[in-house]
């Protein structure tokens, strides 16, 4: 049988605050770390080969593997709970539910026993260095720190581009659904996957009636554009109570996607992603960061079943043969978002092993 997904209960380096990697502070503060012009021109590049379109993946959802790390003081104690982990993760899988990934953790989690990361993470390149710490391949390491800053201040977590040097995520124990943030983790996921602040301005500031949409902001035209509504969300009412005047001539007023992720809207009220937000970061788990499709989650997740009927057998051949001529995602045997005849040895080969 195919498996359900895991509903887990279960840059450029840093060195100066120019640099790229984006960090979100406890109280949704204006955070200056943006994409460089330099990485800006890498981004638009990628949008002109197609790297970001929607691609062509079966039915079944990702399974994205993640390495834990939960640094504590050097003589083993301190550190988050390993029910408070399960939350966070299961948090981040019921905000990401359409998109097509979730998330697991296939493996031990990594402690990593050291008073210094435990007391002073504090420093851009203090946050590399942990980052670059017991990181394991072909997952996304993640690490959880009880104190989290830079030389910008507090910070509730940081994340890599794909663009990024020093690549990984740190998160403040903290800024967790225990504590009522259930939507930093998934924020900082969005990162990894290449999706920026609604706010953005690195591409250029984004006009209220959507004429630029696909050029500046978050470069996705189902975000509406947003001024920047940090500290002006209050998280009783969910509603924005700013003011910005609309930045091109002649457009709407302002109207900000208060409730998306990836804003800077109350911690608690932010819950939604966008389908281009979700299509984006498909678009890079396959085609900027295939380490991740091992499936060290699922190795064998029964793809070969097209008629998915908890049985590999011959009746699945023809079922391949009509999703292929069909064009169904089903047909793609190999992943690789095309549907050919290479899928057929590929089918083949998974119903020989099993999956």
């Amino acid at each position: 049988m195919k498996r359900a997904p895991l509903a887990l209960v279960c840059a450029v380096s840093l060195t100066s605050p120019a640099l790229s990697d984006p960090g979100e502070g406890p109280d949704g503060a204006d955070c200056p770390l943006s994409p460089t012009p330099a990485q800006v021109e890498l981004v638009r590049q990628r949008l002109a080969l197609g790297l970001y379109n929607p691609p062509r993946w079966r039915g079944a959802d990702v399974l994205v593997p993640m390495t834990i790390h939960v640094v504590r003081r050097s003589n083993g104690t301190g550190g988050i709970s390993a029910a408070e982990i399960d939350n966070t993760i299961a948090a981040a899988n019921t905000a990401w539910l359409g998109s097509g990934i979730q998330f697991c953790q296939p493996g031990a989690t990594v402690f990593i026993d050291d008073d210094n990361f435990y007391t002073s993470t504090d420093t851009f390149a203090e946050i590399d260095a942990l980052r670059s710490t017991a990181v394991v391949p072909d997952t996304i390491n993640i690490y959880f720190v009880p104190n989290l800053r830079s030389e910008l201040g507090s910070l509730c977590g940081i994340s890599s581009f794909t663009f990024s040097t020093t690549q990984g995520i740190v998160v403040s124990n903290n800024c967790t659904p225990a504590f009522g943030n259930p939507s930093t983790f998934p924020h900082e996921l969005g990162h990894y996957f290449d999706l920026y602040h609604t706010h953005e301005t690195a591409f250029g500031v984004e006009c209220t009636d959507g004429s630029n949409c696909a050029d500046a902001g978050d470069l996705r035209c189902d975000t509406p554009a947003d001024p920047n509504v940090g500290g002006e969300v209050p998280p009783d009412t969910c509603l924005w109570i700013g003011s910005d005047p609309p930045p091109c001539s002649g457009a709407p007023a302002y109207s900000p996607p208060v409730l998306n992720v990836m804003s800077y809207s109350a911690k608690s009220c932010r819950t939604d992603f966008t389908a281009d937000q979700f299509a984006a970061a498909m678009a890079t788990l396959v085609n900027l960061r295939p380490g991740l499709l091992a499936n060290a989650c699922d190795p064998c997740p029964n793809i070969a079943d097209i008629n998915d009927d908890g049985q590999l057998d011959s009746t699945d051949f023809t079922a391949w043969i009509a999703a292929f001529n069909a064009g169904d995602t089903k047909a793609d045997q190999n992943g690789d978002g095309s549907i050919d005849p290479t899928d057929f040895t590929a089918w083949i080969a998974n119903f020989n092993t099993g999956c």
